[in-house]
């Protein structure tokens, strides 16, 4: 009872970046503490984008687990809906003027290393203002080196920055459930160096999810989990990344997490 009274006094304290207010006590509360959300370094090449009132592509470039990438409609009709949907439709709202259009790329059982061999190809091809890139897990699985893992990470975001690109980097995915198998948090932990030397905003998704386990707000260790837990998981997700993209874009000077 006492870890709940304090659980509810520190959402009372959090910035509820992206909060979901329209549908309050349908949905859970979209919540996490503010150092987890907040951008830190501004995104200029998206401002810019945005500003001009161009086409604004984001990219979104992810390393799955999947044996094979998804290519028929059927395939992705099956599928939940993840974050990037969420981004654009909250970006295209916030931005209407903008033209902004969220585009994934996955490359299936891909290290950093990997990616970064085809991300100057990818780059160019899409052309985004921004690009979220997901990264570590398939690296924590094979139980890749960290700085290794590190080195490609921080090449990646210097190749995107010369591609005319800036970047959000999305830690690995927390799950009790999986710990048992490898051990995410290493690579978590090394993106956080990695994403201060690089001078790019990294979205903690790993503790975000940890803190949201914790607090109650999304349960992930259920044996039965809600039929919407996943949907549910990637649209918060998708607000409070909208929320960190929208506070690099109005950051008018480069900080420091």
């Amino acid at each position: 009872m006492k870890r709940r009274i304090l659980g509810f006094a520190l959402l009372s304290a959090l910035t509820l970046t992206g909060a979901i207010s329209a549908h309050a006590g349908t949905e859970p509360v979209c919540a996490a503490p503010s150092e987890l959300t907040r951008a830190g370094f501004s995104l200029p090449r998206l401002a810019r984008s945005l500003a001009q009132k161009t086409p604004t592509t984001i990219l979104v470039l992810n390393s799955s687990t999947a044996k094979k990438p998804v290519s028929t409609a059927a395939e992705k009709d099956a599928m939940p809906r993840g974050f990037p949907g969420t981004i654009e439709e909250l970006m295209r709202a916030r931005y209407p003027e903008g033209g902004v259009v969220v585009t994934t790329r996955n490359q299936p059982r891909a290290t950093a290393e990997t990616i970064l061999a085809t991300l100057p190809e990818v780059l160019a091809e899409t052309r985004p203002a921004l690009m979220i890139w997901q990264s570590g897990t398939y690296d924590a699985i094979l139980a890749a080196d960290t700085s290794s893992f590190s080195d490609a990470v921080l090449q990646g975001i210097e190749t995107a920055h010369e591609a005319g690109t800036d970047v959000i980097v999305v830690s690995p995915q927390y799950s009790p459930r999986t710990a048992f198998a490898f051990d995410v948090a290493p690579y978590t932990s090394a993106l956080r160096w990695t994403t201060r030397a690089g001078r790019v905003p990294l979205f903690d998704r790993y503790d975000v999810m940890r803190f949201w386990d914790t607090e109650g707000i999304f349960d992930f260790d259920s044996a039965r989990p809600s039929p919407s837990l996943f949907e549910d998981v990637h649209r918060c997700i998708g607000r409070l990344l909208v929320g960190m993209i929208v506070d690099g874009v109005d950051s008018r000077t480069l900080g420091s997490r």
